[in-house]
């Protein structure tokens, strides 16, 4: 084990992903010395390239002795497939993360990507969850994301290494991946020409945390920065947002005539109408987004809008 300690580099796995592209954008702009870790090609120089299926403790290990970060994100994860799947990559990558950790002896600040469907049966209808409510996942994804914040809970109390789960909830913005509403809402409009078409959606009336991915990538810079940040932090708004005023919005950036037609089949049975996060601890530790006007802002996630909101 090397004694060495790291730099003042970042490095980010994941850059390639939503949220990553995002983070990775926002600290060019503030001319921090980035690097980048992962499956996908990276432009930037600084890149360690991992051949899929070879997130080994091994791999880590040489891209944390190349970059010697001081400051790793994990944003590297995966959202769909079978619960053995997602375990194995959310949980896994990480575990090999801190394995690769203590093998070369770094202590850079580590913050990982946590979800909001860690959650699940703690969130009460309409009341804002805080941190320390008692996680019951629904969904395999939200299970595979608490075993990850477990294992980096105990990796921190283990090493004394400062780590921050970032509980995001539901960032927005374009590029949303087609597997989530407001995504696949962008991409049928995006397809339909200048004489638009019938638009097919689930319940759009249930209120959602949104928050747009540029300011993800602000508040995750944030908490990096600030010494106090460790633990579990959600990152929120704490204010309901409607899914249809969203649509509503994209639809008027897009000019097109859409007529929308709801499928029973995206409806999900004993859905929560309202789930939103508690920002207390996001504010005070000065990381709070600022109030947006969401309904224009989802405009901007069409590729070609024919007229702006």
């Amino acid at each position: 084990m090397s004694s060495h300690q790291p730099g003042g580099g970042i490095l980010i796995s994941g850059a390639g992903g939503f949220i990553g592209r995002a983070l990775a954008t926002h600290l060019d702009g503030r001319g921090l010395p980035v690097a980048t870790v992962g499956t996908r090609r990276d432009v930037r120089a600084e890149h360690w390239t991992v051949a899929p299926g070879h997130w080994s403790v091994a791999t880590w290990g040489k891209a944390l002795d190349h970059f010697r970060p001081g400051t790793v994100f994990h944003l590297a994860g995966a959202t769909q497939g079978t619960p053995e799947g997602l375990q194995a990559v959310n949980l896994g990558l990480a575990q090999a993360l801190f394995a690769a950790l203590r093998r070369t002896g770094l202590r850079p600040t580590v913050i990982l990507a946590g979800s909001a469907a860690e959650y699940g049966e703690a969130v009460v209808d309409g009341v804002p969850v805080r941190e320390d409510a008692p996680c019951a996942p629904l969904t395999a994804y939200g299970r595979s994301k608490l075993a990850q914040t477990r294992a980096a809970l105990t990796f921190a109390a283990e090493t004394g290494i400062r780590v921050l789960v970032a509980r995001i909830f539901n960032p927005i913005g374009r590029g949303l991946p087609g597997h989530l509403a407001l995504g696949d809402f962008a991409r049928q409009i995006d397809a339909f020409g200048a004489g638009g078409g019938t638009l097919v959606t689930g319940d759009i009336e249930v209120c959602r945390d949104m928050l747009l991915v540029e300011d993800v990538a602000w508040a995750l810079a944030e908490l990096a920065a600030n010494p106090a940040a460790s633990g579990v932090v959600n990152l929120c708004t704490g204010v309901p947002t409607r899914i249809g005023d969203l649509l509503e919005g994209m639809i008027l950036a897009s000019g097109k005539p859409i007529t929308i037609a709801h499928d029973p089949a995206r409806l999900r049975r004993g859905e929560r109408r309202v789930i939103v996060g508690s920002p207390d601890a996001l504010a005070a530790l000065g990381a709070k987004p600022p109030r947006r006007d969401l309904r224009q802002a989802a405009g901007t996630m069409l590729t070609a809008p024919l007229r702006a909101a």
